[in-house]
C-alpha cells in the first residue's frame, strides 16, 4: 500500500466486513463461535494488508461496534476475548514447541475462562448459572476439552489460509506482514 489513505480504507473496509459478520451470526444459531473466527480472518488481512498497527486499530473497531450493534452477545464477547488472536499468533509461533503448546493453551483458557467468569460474577447471568448447573460435570468437562480442540484447529487454520492468501495476493513473490 502506497499511502495511509490506502490503508485507512483497506482497514475500515475489513472493520466493516468483521462488523457484518458478527452481526449476521446471530441468524444461524451455531455461528455463536464461527461468525468470531471470520470476523478475526478480516483483522487478519488488515494485518496483512497494512501492518500491525492498522490491525489492532481494526480489532477494536470490531470489538467495540459488534459488542454495541451484534444482537449475539455471547459471539461478541468470544471475539473480545480472542478476536485478537491473529496478531499474536506470530510471535507464539516462534516459540519452541512445548513453550508454544502451553502459551497457546493458557491464553485460550484464560480469554475464555476470563469471560465466562465476568459474565457469571460481574454480570451475574443467572441464565448461565443455571445451565451449568443443570449440566453435568462430566459434560461440561468434554465441552471444554472440545473448545480446546476447536481453538488448536483454528490455530492451524490461521496459519494455512494466511499462506494461501498470501500465494493468491502477492502470487508467492512477496511474504507480507502477518507471518503466521
Amino acid at each position: 500500500m502506497r499511502t495511509e489513505s490506502h490503508r485507512l480504507a483497506t482497514a475500515g473496509m475489513f472493520s466493516a466486513l468483521g462488523t457484518v459478520f458478527l452481526c449476521l451470526g446471530s441468524l444461524i444459531p451455531i455461528a455463536t463461535y464461527a461468525s468470531p473466527v471470520l470476523a478475526s480472518l478480516a483483522v487478519m488481512i488488515v494485518a496483512e494488508e497494512c501492518g500491525k498497527r492498522w490491525a489492532w486499530c481494526s480489532y477494536a473497531v470490531v470489538a467495540i461496534l459488534s459488542l454495541l450493534l451484534a444482537p449475539d452477545k455471547e459471539a461478541a464477547a468470544v471475539f473480545l476475548v480472542l478476536g485478537y488472536y491473529p496478531l499474536l499468533k506470530p510471535a507464539l509461533d516462534r516459540l519452541k514447541p512445548l513453550p508454544r503448546i502451553l502459551a497457546k493453551l493458557t491464553l485460550c483458557v484464560a480469554a475464555v475462562g476470563g469471560l465466562y467468569a465476568l459474565l457469571i460474577r460481574v454480570l451475574q447471568l443467572e441464565a448461565l448459572v443455571q445451565e451449568f448447573r443443570t449440566t453435568g460435570t462430566l459434560l461440561l468437562g468434554i465441552t471444554v476439552l472440545l473448545g480446546l480442540a476447536t481453538f488448536f484447529v483454528y490455530d492451524m487454520a490461521l496459519l494455512r489460509l494466511a499462506a494461501l492468501y498470501r500465494r493468491k495476493r502477492r502470487k508467492g513473490n512477496e511474504p507480507g506482514n502477518y507471518r503466521g
